[in-house]
């Protein structure tokens, strides 16, 4: 098997304002944390199509058992559209937590479309990169309602809020704020009781209108309660999270279907220094707690991220071709473009 062609995208996961499985309408957040994505076009048939020309094959980096349908469909799609009957591989290497409510099918899909591109040196608009991926995660059964807010916050960057039927892009915002996620360690997406979260629908159109008006963190506190309630979730998280952070003004609540849990905090560069230690010790008070409920659980840091997928991909690609790597053999921390 001989590569002849390679390419290469990148894109953000995020976090939950409004959760869109009980009206469809939703808005979330990119985060600084990505999902990386290879294509490799090559010259031999390694995979039987099931219903296309077309042979792709998937593999998700430190995860060999992990399903990979959603990026074959998204590389597949690409091709197709461009009548491209080549074989390809796809290799997604990723910061995001599988499974967990922080937009990682979302930016898989994103990184995977933009790759294929790349690798067949085509261009899509954004709304058509976007439409690729939300189908294909339909398709692959990883979202209930093809998540297209999450999919245009991964892809824009900022906070997003949409109509996930009509796949309308409602609003899009710049978002600064530091953010804490908890992973309790369980994975629940593509499981949940939809109709338990539709009997919310009142509520959370409420939520959707106090994001629309910019207060985005009172909506996504509402979300959170909400949706604890309707699918079982103890919100004991997201409120002792608010409880220690009330100076900072700190919100948090449930992301996506869980079981993860985010938080947004002031942007710690942007205070004065006295302030800046203050908010350090919440910090270190927010994840000592999360630590002590969920042991076994996982915290990281990062920041929202405002920038646009299809422009960072430009710079990882040139990176990468550049410096003639692979990402299978090149580290994340060795991604510095």
């Amino acid at each position: 098997m001989t590569t002849i062609q390679k390419g290469y995208g990148c894109a953000f996961g995020g976090g939950t304002i409004i959760n869109a499985v009980a009206s469809w309408k939703g808005c979330a957040y990119a985060t600084q944390l990505k999902t990386y994505a290879e294509v490799c076009l090559t010259d031999t048939k390694s995979v039987k199509p099931a219903s296309s020309d077309c042979f792709v094959r998937g593999s998700i980096s430190g995860n060999p058992d992990a399903d990979t349908r959603l990026i074959e469909l998204c590389v597949q799609s690409v091709l197709e559209q461009f009548d491209c009957s080549k074989e390809a591989l796809v290799l997604t290497k990723s910061e995001i937590p599988i499974a967990g409510g922080l937009k990682s099918s979302s930016a898989a899909a994103n990184a995977s479309v933009i790759a294929a591109l790349d690798a067949i040196g085509e261009d899509l608009s954004p709304e058509e990169i976007i439409k690729l991926g939300v189908c294909a995660a339909k398709e692959a059964g990883v979202t209930i309602t093809g998540a297209y807010d999450d999919a245009c916050a991964s892809f824009y960057g900022g906070v997003a809020a949409t109509n996930n039927k009509t796949m309308e892009l409602l609003q899009r915002n710049e978002f600064h704020y530091d953010v804490l996620i908890l992973n309790p360690g369980q994975s629940f997406s593509a499981e949940t009781d939809v109709s338990r979260s539709v009997l919310m629908k009142d509520l959370v159109d409420i939520a959707f209108e106090i994001a629309l008006s910019g207060d985005y963190k009172t909506a996504m506190k509402l979300n959170g309660l909400i949706y604890c309630g309707a699918l079982g979730f103890d919100p004991e998280p997201a409120v002792s999270c608010m409880a220690i952070g009330e100076k900072f003004g700190v919100a948090a609540g449930l992301s996506g279907t869980g079981p993860s849990f985010t938080a947004l905090l002031p942007v710690a560069e942007s205070l004065p220094e006295t302030q800046r230690k203050e908010l350090a010790v919440v910090v270190s008070k927010i994840k000592e707690n999360w630590a002590a409920q969920f042991p076994n659980g996982k915290i990281y840091e990062t920041k929202t991220c405002n920038s646009n997928a299809l422009e960072e991909s430009r710079r990882f690609s040139e990176f990468m071709k550049t410096n003639r790597l692979d990402l299978k053999n090149t580290e994340i921390s060795d991604l510095k473009f």
